[in-house]
């Protein structure tokens, strides 16, 4: 089952960096996340090191399409935790397939 527990993990500063995006703060994180969070069908975690307060994960992600079709993303994420809270999330993969299905220049 989704929920929106994942909202209250993230800082007010947050800084998100993609492939597809960058920006701060937590609003504008929820905002951009919250459409393609409920896209999200599984996830599967295959790796995840932490040192500190970075946490580095290595996972595949199977996204929901418009029409009906699945897209598996081979994901790594590198966060930065302060108190509980991501201050800085970079996530990488590959965005051929991606910007072709949501149609992104």
């Amino acid at each position: 089952m989704k929920t929106e527990e994942w909202k209250n993990l993230i800082s007010e500063e947050v800084e998100l960096i993609g492939p597809l995006v960058r920006l701060k703060g937590r609003l504008s994180f929820i905002e951009v996340n919250t459409p393609f969070f409920e896209s999200v069908l599984s996830s599967e975690l295959h790796e995840l090191v932490e040192s500190g307060n970075k946490i580095i994960t290595r996972i595949s992600t199977e996204v929901g399409l418009p029409d009906g079709e699945s897209l598996t993303l081979e994901v790594s994420e590198w966060y930065e935790v302060k108190d509980g809270k991501i201050t800085s999330l970079r996530t990488y993969f590959d965005t051929t397939e991606f910007r072709k299905v949501f149609k992104i220049d």
